[in-house]
């Protein structure tokens, strides 16, 4: 899959015959992440919680959150684990709902807690990465009980983010959270994935508010509205992260970096040689991967998808200080004429049964079955270095780093296979020249994977689902060494880096 890279001459190891064959530069951040609602249990306040339990919604997700893996109490065992993991920084979420369950209502005891879990964080050497919007939103903000608002706004309902005091909410949140954490936190990360917030909600339904739009012409009433008051909520955000956070918290004379993450896929079409197939997977690219972030770093909006921007946005541009992007699968992009709304269609096997359509009959191309994951999508290991310079390209001087790659398996091979060749095209990819900083893996533990329930498993420790006890799995094995060494020796290449596709397994 890859090309061995000229051995690293000053390697200490190399008289042992075992010298790094991938390298990664100093400093180079290495971490681990989770989100509140798929780990801490007990959030009852937001509207995913809503979307898991109302009867309206029956069938949307697999189970409920429930207690999630403990992951509210057991934030010291936590930390604890990265420290084993010899990570040196954690991407986590504060859950708005929790924080501030009613309309300007703030809850102390929630904002303490969330301090003692940043506490827990420096007091083992581990920064802080935080993510402020992580997929959900508290009820008063977007009550599901009333999705299409028929009742109008109110200090109950806002009815979601086209409402411009949503935007106006969030930047509160935001300033008020770096007013109290400031002192401690320096990288702040407004949206986790808004594209796919965007389209899992208001197009695949499989997100709330639940809204199945594949088969009509929604993008320009539903999508654009929405991801408005998102790009206007960002940019509120980063200003009031700015103005709140006035402490450099680890001394590199960066007081505050404030960025979003982006969930970029290796997207390609079906059929190379066919014309059609490459417009309908530029469509989806720039719909899925590079909307939010052309919006944020150049103020640019590109209604149609053609690939050419038609309208700008000053208020948007330059608010955005880091780009995180967050990789898992290929996804094959067919065209489909008149079907709405884009006329291309991925070639996503859940998807396309929802609507009784076989993949073959598309001209969706076959995939290795050991490369499918519990997920259900492709797993390909060169699309994390690929991705880079193409985003280095598309952003010149922004800073990259990967804030989520990871794979759903309860094999310990599998696992290990994705990490040494995911990281191996990456290391690639810095070598000519890529700007990533970092590299943080999804997840730490096990956890709530949203609609899919607990079933897949992405954690670097397994948690039982009766005791919550956590048990690290290979993963931790291969990553804490890779870390260790900041690269990856001949030995875990050997074992876990050659060959074209994963080992069998789940």
């Amino acid at each position: 899959m890859f090309l061995l890279p000229l051995l690293v001459a000053c390697d200490p190891a190399e008289d042992s015959g075992n010298p790094l064959v991938y390298a990664f530069p100093e400093g180079f951040r290495w971490g681990a992440a989770g989100a509140a609602h798929q780990i801490e249990g007990g959030n009852t306040n937001n509207n995913w919680y809503q979307f898991e339990t109302l009867p309206e919604f029956a069938g949307k997700t697999a189970e409920p959150s429930g207690a999630g893996v403990d992951g509210y109490a057991r934030y010291e065992e936590d930390a604890d684990l990265l420290v084993d993991l010899g990570a040196d920084v954690y991407r986590l979420s504060i859950e708005w709902s929790r924080v501030e369950p009613a309309r300007d209502t703030w809850n102390e005891e929630e904002w303490a807690h969330y301090g003692a879990v940043i506490d827990a964080l420096r007091a083992r050497g581990v920064e802080p990465m935080i993510t402020l919007h992580h997929f959900t939103d508290p009820i008063w903000t977007y009550d599901l009980t009333d999705v299409e608002c028929e009742s109008g706004p109110s200090d109950t309902n806002l009815c979601g983010w086209t409402n411009p005091e949503v935007p106006a909410e969030f930047a509160e949140f935001a300033a008020e959270a770096a007013l109290r954490f400031g002192d401690r936190v320096d990288e702040w990360t407004t949206f986790n994935e808004p594209g796919g917030y965007l389209l899992s909600g208001y197009l695949g339904g499989a997100f709330p508010p639940g809204e199945m739009n594949l088969t009509t012409g929604s993008v320009e009433s539903r999508i654009f509205p929405v991801a408005a008051g998102m790009l206007d909520a960002n940019a509120a955000a980063y200003a009031a992260v700015k103005a709140n956070d006035l402490v450099d918290a680890d001394g590199d004379g960066v007081v505050a970096r404030v960025g979003f993450t982006n969930s970029i896929q290796w997207i390609v079409p079906a059929d190379p040689d066919d014309p059609a197939d490459v417009a309908a997977a530029d469509r989806v690219r720039g719909l899925y991967g590079y909307l939010f972030p052309d919006a944020m770093i150049n103020g640019l909006l590109d209604r149609d998808l053609d690939g050419v921007p038609e309208e700008s946005h000053p208020e948007w541009a330059g608010t955005c200080d880091l780009l995180g992007y967050q990789y898992y699968f290929r996804m094959y992009v067919t065209s489909v004429p008149n079907f709405p709304p884009i006329e291309a269609v991925p070639c996503d096997r859940t998807m396309l049964s929802i609507f009784g359509l076989d993949p073959a009959v598309l001209g969706c191309p076959e995939v290795n079955e050991d490369d499918v994951t519990q997920m259900g999508y492709e797993h390909y290991s060169p699309g994390l270095g690929l991705l880079a310079p193409e985003m280095a390209s598309r952003y010149p001087g922004t800073p990259l780093r990967v804030t989520e790659a990871g794979i759903a398996t309860t094999t310990g091979k599998r696992r290990g296979e994705s990490i040494v060749r995911q990281l191996a095209g990456l290391s690639e990819a810095i070598e000519a020249g890529a700007p990533v900083d970092g590299y943080i893996h999804w997840s730490l533990t096990d956890n709530f994977e949203w609609a899919d329930g607990y079933r897949p498993r992405f954690g670097l420790y397994t948690v039982d689902r009766d005791t919550f006890a956590r048990t690290p799995n290979e993963g931790v094995d291969v990553l804490s060494r890779i870390i260790a060494d900041n690269g990856i020796r001949r030995d875990l290449w050997e074992q876990y880096g050659e060959g074209e596709h994963l080992s069998p397994g789940e």
